[in-house]
């Protein structure tokens, strides 16, 4: 952890905004949407996290980011100027209409001890807002040579209706060690995730399940040269039985690596994986086969032997094979028209 929480504190202003958009679109927060504004006249906003369709006229996170080039801490009084542009942008109408119903400041280097202590005690911190407004926000909040920002009777009447315990922050380590970091590290970092976890079969068939089934019900009827009625039937049929319970195992077994991954690494990465599998296989299926089941048999022994990978991880047999048998359950390359 500590050698990744060292090269986000390397990112530079953009992909440190990327970073924080892939993060806050896995932290868990239900938002309707996300948008990186970070810019010159984002009005005090880097990422921001939708929680209705109201947007900016409804509930809403804000998560302000600040590098710190020279290797120094967030202080009180650049994350002072921060909070106040917040509410000098509100106060003027025009850019939100409500006020963030969470404020983070994500500083990778960590912040002041004085400024953690105002953070950790809110109403300090809304009291300190105040009293120090014209000492860091009155010439601060505009860009410079712009016009000063005094605090206003209405600005003092947002300030002191705000819940500052909706303010926090996030150091590269707290960002590193949260679940929801793993598609922002395998994105911007390409950190590996680790191996997915095995997937087994539940005893009960699953809706997720029957498209694929189906198609492989009548692959086995058609080599018995007996209609199977059910899946149940081939499942305790002697001959067929054992081979349908060990396809069904490697649907399961691509269905938790495709979650973990989806968790865990780049949605693209993802993709890109399938259509690998895809493409490796579908010359095989395509060729003239005597009967369904030799399909599935030549199809199962090809992925079984492609070197497909994820994040330059080979990727296990029983995920290759079940993966095709995701592209059948999708439709894409089914074992029966």
């Amino acid at each position: 952890m500590t050698s990744l929480a060292i090269r986000l504190k390397e990112l530079n202003d953009d992909r440190l905004e990327e970073f924080i958009e892939l993060f806050a679109d896995r932290i868990g927060e239900a938002y309707v949407a996300i948008h990186r504004m970070g810019q010159a006249n984002d009005k005090g906003r880097d990422v921001v996290g939708f929680l209705t369709d109201a947007k900016h006229e409804g509930p809403w996170h804000l998560y302000q980011c600040k590098r710190k080039t020279y290797g120094s801490a967030l202080g009180s009084g650049e994350a002072l100027v921060e909070l106040g542009k917040v509410f000098h942008h509100h106060a003027g109408g025009g850019a939100y209409l409500t006020l963030p119903t969470r404020y983070v400041y994500v500083a990778p280097r960590g912040i002041t001890g004085p400024l953690r202590d105002l953070i950790l005690n809110p109403s300090t911190l809304k009291a300190e807002l105040l009293a120090k407004w014209d000492t860091h926000c009155k010439t601060g909040i505009t860009a410079r040579g712009g016009e000063p920002t005094p605090l206003t009777p209405r600005l003092r009447s947002l300030i002191e209706a705000y819940d500052f315990g909706q303010v926090s922050y996030l150091s590269a380590t707290d960002i590193v060690k949260h679940p929801a970091a793993g598609p922002a590290l395998g994105r911007v970092l390409k950190v590996p995730p680790g191996e997915a976890p095995a997937g087994e079969a539940p005893a009960a068939l699953q809706a997720e399940e029957i498209e694929y089934l189906d198609q492989l019900r009548r692959v086995y009827g058609y080599a018995r040269g007996t209609a199977f009625t059910t899946v149940d039937a081939i499942l305790a049929d002697d001959e067929y039985g054992p081979d349908l319970g060990e396809h069904r195992t490697r649907f399961f077994e691509a269905s938790v690596f495709k979650r973990f991954h989806r968790d865990n690494t780049d949605a693209l990465a993802l993709a890109a994986f399938q259509k690998d599998v895809y493409l490796g296989v579908i010359g095989i299926h395509r060729r003239g086969h005597a009967t369904g089941f030799d399909r599935l048999c030549a199809v199962m022994d090809h992925a079984s032997i492609m070197a497909t990978a994820i994040g330059g991880t080979l990727v296990r047999v029983p995920v290759r094979q079940g993966v095709c048998h995701h592209l059948a359950n999708e439709g894409t390359m089914k074992w029966m028209p």
